[in-house]
């Protein structure tokens, strides 16, 4: 699956053998708000790009999913090398229950999220 918002952003992706993605950025001077810190958005693209492509993983030829529902906990300013890892926590017919955590380098929990995907 290719994504042209993480090219174009250079975010890294890996399908983990397990299921799980991991996908991974390292921020700058580009990636802040107004207070200088990284903006909370790009958390949150890296944990719904994380669960979403997760979600896709389990589709079957001719299906799409998409978020119908994100919550995210803030819980740490993200600066350097920041990564999301998603997690499919319960999987139906019409429905995928998703988790995702992000850390920066240092092992620091920047955010978590949870999230619903409509498969379609």
């Amino acid at each position: 699956m290719h994504s042209p918002i993480n090219a174009a952003l250079g975010i890294l992706h890996e399908d983990l053998p397990d299921g799980r993605v991991r996908l991974a950025l390292v921020t700058g001077p580009n990636h802040v708000n107004e207070v200088g810190i990284v903006h909370g958005g790009v958390t949150a693209l890296l944990l719904d790009g994380a669960m979403g492509r997760c979600a896709g993983r389990t589709l079957a030829p001719g299906q799409t999913c998409a978020t119908v529902q994100l919550s995210i906990q803030y819980l740490a300013p993200a600066e350097g090398r920041i990564e999301a890892v998603g997690r499919v926590v319960k999987r139906g017919l019409t429905t995928a229950f998703m988790e995702a955590e992000c850390t920066r380098a240092d092992g620091v929990v920047v955010a978590r999220a949870h999230g619903t995907w409509i498969i379609r």
